[in-house]
């Protein structure tokens, strides 16, 4: 009575629901199957033209199942029968329900029922993991074949609403089969695998509690139960890959009997096990790949992504996947900004072993990326000669399979512009970029409490967002590699961040002067090379550098590095430099980079930090700097 009481009434949205469902069904009953199957077909052709974003869908998951290679112009046909056919399949499977036996045994022939009958008996089950692919609501009608077998059951997913699945659970159970749903808990199901029978489970869902695996070679989440339950059989149970596929206009055969062989000595391996059945699952698929429902996304991406390889399926990973998991990185417009990214990128990568990381940056920031060989992978200009579009359809960076997600750092609306167009994939950011609105997830930028180092805005929503594990690189300094061999003193007067961070020419000669056992080197950029001849005339030596990349032939741990803030003393210091960095437009803790040796010097002016490319005072903070001051020791 108390229970009665508790349940909720239903709506009248779900009432409605319930008369639709009815009416449906009664225009059913009175069409035949032919008909219906027509009708479906039409409503395919409806969506294949309206609806792009699941063109798209069905576009990235062929490539990944048949082949990463295929181009828009081969798979447009694909993608429209699919569609199509995917449609014919659902508007018959609601006919399924209203057919009689002899309208149903019409329709289907049934392939290895007498293997499924004796392989049900006796106190044995069969687990038949099923793909969603043809009309598989067919075999919840074919239990009246098997009248021997005591148990005939099938794993299922509520409906929301309670009238119709009321509804659907009857008319699914009044040919005897049992249905059991993921929201009672599997011990019903494991009731059934060890008294014996028939059990049907659909294999090729995603899911996000299940094992991280590959499914046609992709890594994504999988069901591990048909695993469980042939490990509860206790030796009586055999697996069996079993499927629906057209084979005419509203005409489907059922096949029943392709076996799916447990490796040898891996009978309690959950992670083998799961393997072997994804393996079946995909020869069962490739024999009429169309007929497979891949209107949906089938390897989902999703807020977490990493994968622990602690769980005991990373050798069974390593050896099955064969397409990557693939970020894209559209990395700040300000190459100093840029440089925060590293101990990022890098929890990205460790993130999992099939992650490939590709860089998308402005001209300027790409021959630094291409040295990062050990995080990056591709590196694409967004202000080449050659356009990003093209860069993203060249066969180096489309052949390795479909993308699957984007940290948008840059605010280039034209860059995001032409990135989605290689969707569908997840996009992040942070909400104070302007092109927020089109991401996925926005990562909240709001900090409370002392600032801190400016990577760490970086990393946090790594941590707190896609639970990647931070802590190494938290606290293990970036060291990129160098010139081991060097040991010179560099002097680096000129900053990309503008004027404001300036210190005088004649200050940087006295320091050259304190400093002339050594032999003092000037560091520039070629585009400084101008005012440096204007500033310094013959009394430095110099090394021009064409592009700050270059600054990793020259420099190493036992290098010297006196500069202002910029590009040359970020990336001095992460190259391991003992580097002083006078800091005039910045704050020290917010910027100073994340590299070891690293020293930072600037005035207590009322105006610091003021973050402006140029100064406007009559003396430029940096001014009232000694060289005592950038000399001294902590």
């Amino acid at each position: 009575m108390g229970e009665a009481a508790n349940t909720p009434q239903p709506t009248f949205c779900q009432r409605v629901g319930l008369w639709a469902y009815r009416a449906m069904c009664g225009v059913l009953r009175l069409c035949p199957v032919p008909v219906v199957a027509g009708l479906g077909r039409a409503i395919g052709y409806g969506v294949w033209l309206a609806a792009g974003s699941r063109r798209r869908i069905v576009e990235r998951n062929l490539r990944i199942c048949v082949d990463p290679t295929l181009h828009r112009d081969k798979l447009s046909s694909m993608v429209r029968r699919n569609i199509v056919r995917t449609c014919m399949n659902l508007a018959c499977s609601l006919k399924t329900g209203v057919l009689t036996h002899r309208e149903m045994m019409n329709c289907v022939e049934v392939q290895g029922a007498d293997f499924f009958r004796e392989h049900g008996m006796n106190g044995h089950t069969v687990i038949s993991c099923i793909p969603h692919a043809g009309n598989w609501e067919m075999l919840a009608r074919i239990r009246p074949l098997f009248p021997e077998v005591e148990h005939f059951g099938s794993m299922y997913r509520r409906m929301s609403n309670p009238l119709l699945e009321d509804l659907v659970y009857r008319s699914r159970t009044n040919y005897g089969c049992e249905m059991f749903s993921k929201e009672e808990g599997l011990r019903p199901v494991l009731k059934l695998a060890r008294t014996g029978g028939l059990l049907g489970v659909l294999s090729d869902q995603y899911t996000g509690e299940g094992l991280m695996l590959p499914y046609f070679g992709k890594v994504t989440g999988v069901t591990s139960l048909p695993a469980l339950l042939y490990k509860r059989c206790k030796g009586k149970g055999t697996l069996v890959a079993v499927y629906c596929r057209n084979n005419g206009t509203g005409k489907w055969d059922v096949v029943l009997d392709h076996t799916i062989s447990v490796p040898e000595g891996k009978a309690e391996s959950i992670p083998d096990i799961t393997m072997a059945v994804n393996h079946a699952l995909e020869e069962v698929q490739m024999e009429n790949i169309l007929d497979g429902l891949w209107m949906h996304h089938r390897w989902k991406y999703r807020d977490v992504f990493g994968i622990d390889e602690q769980d005991g399926c990373a050798e069974v990973r390593a050896a099955n996947t064969k397409l990557p998991f693939r970020v894209l990185v559209a990395v700040p417009e300000e190459f100093e900004e840029a440089l925060c990214l590293l101990p990022a990128l890098s929890v990205i990568k460790d993130s999992r072993r099939d992650a490939q990381l590709i860089i998308v940056c402005p001209s300027e920031q790409k021959a630094f990326w291409q040295k990062q060989t050990n995080l990056v992978t591709h590196v694409l200009p967004t202000d080449g000669p050659v356009p990003l579009r093209v860069l993203l359809e060249s066969d180096e960076i489309y052949n390795d399979g479909p993308l699957d997600y984007l940290f948008m750092f840059s605010d280039n609306a034209r860059t995001l512009r032409t990135l989605r167009t290689q969707g569908p994939f997840y996009i992040c950011g942070f909400d104070t970029n302007p092109l927020s609105g089109k991401f996925n997830r926005r990562y909240v930028s709001i900090h409370t409490g002392p600032p801190r180092p400016r990577h760490e805005d970086y990393l946090a929503p790594l941590k707190t967002i896609h639970e990647l594990k931070t802590e190494a690189a938290l606290n293990t300094p970036v060291h990129l590699s160098g010139n081991e061999e060097d040991s010179s003193v560099y002097l680096a007067p000129y900053s990309t961040l503008g004027t404001a961070d300036h210190w005088p020419a004649e200050r940087w000669l006295e320091l050259a002067e304190h400093l002339k056992d050594k032999a003092p080197v000037l560091l520039i950029l070629r585009r400084d090379e101008a005012q440096a001849e204007a500033d310094f005339g013959t009394k430095l030596p110099r090394l021009i550098l064409d592009d700050s990349a270059d600054l990793a032939d020259h420099i190493g741990t036992h290098s010297v590095v006196y500069a202002v803030d910029g590009v040359l003393a970020q990336a001095a210091a992460l190259h391991g430099a003992q580097t002083t960095i006078l800091m005039a437009s910045r704050l020290p803790a917010r910027y100073t980079p994340f590299g070891e040796n690293v020293r930072t010097v600037s005035c207590h002016a009322p105006c610091h930090p003021c973050h402006s490319k140029s100064c406007d005072a009559p003396h430029p903070c940096l001014s009232q700097l000694s060289v005592n001051e950038v000399l001294a020791t902590e």
